[in-house]
């Protein structure tokens, strides 16, 4: 006697992003284990990230630091030199070069008082006053701190009405701060200096942020909060967090009313409660614990960017071509974002990032080129412009699926997928059997959604089944996989390549009937 078929809907595959940290045997579906070049819409549905598409042409060497002044004006490090980018003409875009003294593009650019001011371990402070670069020691009034002989600040921020740096080569735990609203003048006036000797004992400064009328100053180990810096003379002491610093002062981002900083053990946030005056820290990359310590041994040069029309914190390792992407929209059952990573081909990875008022989301490449966050294919800007679209390739692979079936195999029958949109795209389907490492073959099959008509649930708007109850939606369409052979333990994996049009799986269902006992 036949057994009846069984199916188990999969509606939340893939819900709450990647997983790396868990047992993938012990994880339920609404986790992924590989989740590559994909997004999770606000549904918790699979799609494509969007691609990069370059601006302007490219040159040689990374776009290392991007920023914009009180103006407009957008700016940019490529090399040894700064430039005014100018996306009007994106066949020569590079304008106004200004050679920085320097050997590295890993500027951070502080807008401070309409002005831009750049720093970078172990070279000069440059300025863009009035539209003119200068070295900050070249500029009307400059004087380095008292007892300075190298003024060569890391790191720095803009803001209480001062231009506050750190991490000189002479003086790796001082933090000094400018006379207020003059950035020129370090030695007169109201300015000054916070030496953190006695504070942190040793460590050096990494980063500077402002938090909730607070000064945060980050060290490798450790941080330190001070409170009242609209007032230097008055500020006091409100905390020294020990044992967890910050690794790469470019991953500091504000994020709504809290601060994402990439620290050895993975990126975390220095949130605050309005139950208690101390500063909680939370861990935001558990699921991925493990990898991102690995990639942090590997290089600490890494970028972020808050996305805030996105809801993404977006972390970069730039020498590894590894970017996680955490979705803040959602929250995790273990309190953190969703995420999900990023991959990029021939080098046109993320160097740095920079969010605009004159034009958004920036994301200056490894190639040399800037580029923006939109449509569905990465486009390399050749000239005259004309691009070329370059197709990449998006892929997930869901846990271990368990059939339910105890000690009793079950018989693969089908495999069904709703996807809407991605026309012309090739979508690739395989599955692994009972913690197995080999898949099966795997099979292809071509979106072509309808193109034209009325979305509606099962066919024609005007009725409840319309002509036909199994009738083609517009915009959506399932698909059948056939299976084979038995399992206990199922896992799916889904590999497809863009063809410039947007792809959102949302719904899938596995068929099968009982086996044997085995």
């Amino acid at each position: 006697m036949s057994t009846k078929l069984q199916y188990t809907p999969l509606d939340n595959v893939g819900l709450n992003g990647l997983n790396l940290q868990a047992n993938p045997a012990s994880l339920d579906t609404s986790w992924l284990t590989k989740a590559d070049n994909v997004m999770l819409k606000e549904s918790g549905r699979i799609s494509f990230r969007k691609g990069l598409k370059q601006n302007i042409l490219k040159t040689t060497a990374k776009v290392g630091a991007i920023g914009e002044n009180g103006a407009g004006v957008v700016v940019a490090a490529v090399g040894t030199n700064m430039y005014t980018v100018d996306f009007t003409t994106p066949d020569t875009p590079w304008t106004a070069a200004f050679a920085t003294g320097g050997s590295a593009s890993d500027w951070q650019i502080i807008d401070f008082n309409r002005e831009l001011y750049c720093v970078q371990d172990g070279h000069t402070p440059i300025e863009l006053d009035s539209g003119t670069w200068t070295a900050l020691p070249s500029t009307s009034g400059y004087a380095a701190p008292a007892g300075v002989t190298t003024f060569d600040p890391s790191c720095g921020m803009g803001f209480y009405g001062r231009l506050w740096v750190g991490g000189i080569t002479e003086e790796k735990d001082v933090v000094y701060y400018s006379d207020l609203l003059n950035a020129h003048a370090w030695a007169s006036g109201s300015a000054g200096a916070i030496d953190l000797k006695t504070v942190w004992g040793t460590d050096d400064i990494v980063a500077i942020a402002p938090f909730y009328g607070k000064l945060v100053i980050f060290g490798k180990s450790n941080i330190v909060i001070y409170g009242g810096p609209s007032e230097p003379t008055t500020m006091a002491l409100d905390e020294v967090i020990r044992g967890i610093g910050c690794v790469s002062r470019d991953s500091i981002q504000s994020v709504g009313d809290d601060l994402y900083f990439l620290s050895s053990t993975g990126v975390r946030s220095l949130s605050r409660t309005t139950e208690k005056d101390n500063v909680p820290l939370q861990d935001l990359s558990l699921t991925i614990k493990d990898t991102i310590i690995r990639n942090i041994s590997q290089s600490t040069n890494a970028k972020a960017i808050y996305v805030e029309d996105e809801g993404l914190y977006v972390l970069t390792f730039t020498s590894l071509n590894i970017t996680y992407v955490f979705d803040i929209k959602h929250e995790t059952p273990s309190g953190t974002p969703r995420i999900t990573t990023w991959s990029f081909n021939n080098d046109i990875g993320p160097s740095s990032f920079s969010y605009t008022d004159s034009k958004g989301f920036l994301l200056g490449q490894n190639i040399g080129s800037i580029s923006t966050y939109e449509g569905f294919y990465d486009k390399e800007y050749i000239s005259g412009g004309t691009y070329t679209d370059t197709s990449y390739t998006g892929n997930f692979k869901s846990t271990w699926i368990d059939l339910g079936q105890g000690a009793v195999a079950s018989l693969l029958k089908k495999f069904k997928a709703v996807i809407d949109g991605g026309s012309g795209t090739t979508v690739g389907f395989r599955w692994y059997k009972d913690f197995g490492s080999a898949p099966s073959n795997t099979t292809n099959f071509l979106l072509n959604p309808s193109a034209t008509g009325i979305k509606a649930l099962f066919g024609a708007s005007s009725s409840l089944y319309g002509a036909s109850k199994y009738a083609p939606i517009f915009g959506m369409k399932e698909h059948d996989i056939q299976l084979s052979g038995s399992a206990k333990y199922l896992q799916l994996e889904m590999t497809a390549q863009t063809a410039g049009t947007s792809f959102s799986l949302q719904d899938m269902t596995l068929l099968y009937k009982q086996g044997k006992i085995r």
